[in-house]
């Protein structure tokens, strides 16, 4: 959110105020925002759209709007331009809003703040209203004089026509672009997008999850393991992460307004308007671009195709996946496992069925940990489910039941995974302490259920694992016990 004091000139008059609607009083743009959900919903009628844009930018905005429903009452409004703007009108200024949002969008927004607007224009699928258009709606309507309220290059025509600028966004940028001796009525620097803004949306805390490319090199590579093989595991890490950010900052694109009605996600940068949807497209697919540029350079071409596998089994866990009830949970458990099938196809040997199987359990099992937590939470609220995932209160056992087969099995399944496929090579000078991690596996999984039970789990266990203190030391003792074997 914009949460800067407007800088004022001395000499204010109570001239008409033009505003616009996208990066302005909104800090987001609703095109790019409707073509994403747009994307979302019917990816096919979205390539034959754009083929439409031959017959204008007016014609193709008014078929966005008129096939997809953006959800105007959470849409992340500039409360400072908006508190300002409240106080002028006060004062007696006629206000309108002028944008080259379709029609529809725009009264959608301005029906958001009722008794604002005297005018609300935008394009009517036939004229697009931006640049000079723009400028003669404004004029034709105050015919007196108006002040603009812009934040783009494309409001530089509007601006010369107007008696004074209202700046919003990169101000100092936009100055610069003013007409000789055009006056400034008021300027509403955006925030900066710092670091700490790009490493909430790029989650890189979630980057954790990603040390289980480590799983099969650790378990399968010998004490003296080569550092072209460490190399290749830490960059595997690296290139996974991006990966990984990239899919959550489309999840996020696809996800806004389900994410801004949340009392949690609403906070989200992207959700909260702190970065707005064309930057989370370009940092994305720069993202992918690196990544996979990286690994067909310098990994195994399987590396390669584990991260496609991956990518696209996130992308459509984001756009369908996630609200088919159980789909969804065997879906989380294959992004898990592609993980430990990335870090396996860097070693010599085949990889382990029986490793793929383990984790494949496993993390089953955590997922039902997962949404039993939410489900739970929200029953207790007095929901009777998530409608968003499918789940109701009668999921409850189900989940519990299936979660604890599965935890369960897997720990049958590393058992045979450690007698048949790591005790006959030899590699460890006492294999036979390997056994020591299963009761912690089964240890560690029994808590995580007695606390999901009692209502005090982290609705994300492997988060969960992380911060806990009694986890992080029994994964010291699993590092030891690991060590000790190697001998």
């Amino acid at each position: 959110m914009v949460d800067q004091l407007p800088r004022l000139s001395t000499d204010t008059e109570l001239l008409s105020i033009a505003v616009d609607l996208d990066g302005s009083l909104l800090c987001i743009d609703t095109l790019h925002e409707s073509l994403c959900s747009f994307l979302k919903c019917d990816p096919a009628g979205m390539v034959s759209a754009l083929r439409g844009i031959r017959r204008g930018k007016s014609a193709f905005k008014r078929l966005v709007s008129e096939v997809t429903e953006l959800d105007v009452e959470t849409l992340p409004f500039n409360v400072t331009l908006l508190g300002w703007l409240r106080a002028e009108q006060a004062r007696g200024r006629r206000l309108g809003l002028f944008t080259a949002a379709d029609q529809a969008v725009a009264e959608a927004v301005a029906a958001q703040l009722p008794g604002l607007f005297e005018v609300v224009r935008g394009s009517d699928g036939v004229t697009n209203l931006s640049g000079a258009n723009k400028a003669d709606a404004i004029a034709a309507e105050f015919p007196g004089g108006f002040c603009y309220v812009g934040n783009a290059a494309a409001d530089v025509p509007i601006f010369a026509r107007a008696e004074a600028s209202i700046l919003v966004g990169d101000v100092a940028k936009l100055r610069a672009k003013l007409p000789a001796g055009s006056r400034v009525e008021a300027e509403f620097p955006a925030a900066a997008v710092d670091w700490e803004v790009w490493r909430r949306a790029l989650r890189l805390s979630h980057w954790s999850k990603n040390l289980l490319v480590f799983v099969a090199p650790l378990l399968g590579f010998p004490v003296d393991g080569t550092p072209a093989a460490i190399f290749e595991a830490v960059l595997l890490f690296v290139l996974m992460g991006m990966v990984a950010s990239a899919s959550y900052l489309a999840n996020d694109l696809f996800d806004l307004s389900a994410d801004r009605r949340h009392p949690v996600k609403r906070n989200r940068p992207l959700a909260a308007g702190l970065i707005t949807a064309q930057q989370a497209v370009v940092v994305s697919a720069g993202m992918l671009v690196a990544a996979f540029l990286l690994s067909l350079l310098l990994l195994p071409p399987l590396a390669t195709a584990v991260l496609a596998v991956y990518l696209v089994t996130a992308t459509f866990y984001s756009l369908a996946l996630k609200r088919m009830p159980i789909v969804d949970i065997i879906t989380l458990a294959c992004l898990f496992t592609v993980r430990v099938l990335a870090g396996s196809v860097l070693m010599e040997e085949r990889v382990s069925l029986w490793l793929l199987t383990f984790s494949m359990l496993f993390f089953v099992g955590l997922a039902m940990v997962k949404r039993y937590s939410e489900l739970d939470r929200v029953v207790a609220a007095g929901e009777a489910g998530i409608d968003s995932r499918g789940y109701t209160a009668e999921d409850l056992p189900l989940l519990l039941s299936a979660g604890l087969a599965a935890g369960f099995s897997a720990i049958v399944i590393f058992t045979i995974y450690l007698i048949q496929d790591q005790y006959p090579r030899e590699i460890y000078s006492m294999p036979g302490l390997l056994w020591i991690m299963v009761p912690i596996i089964m240890v560690w999984l029994l808590r995580v259920w007695h606390l999901a039970l009692h209502g005090k789990m982290n609705e994300d266990p492997v988060a969960f694992a992380l911060t806990d203190r009694f986890s992080l030391s029994l994964g010291v003792v699993s590092a030891i016990v690991l060590v000790a074997a190697w001998g």
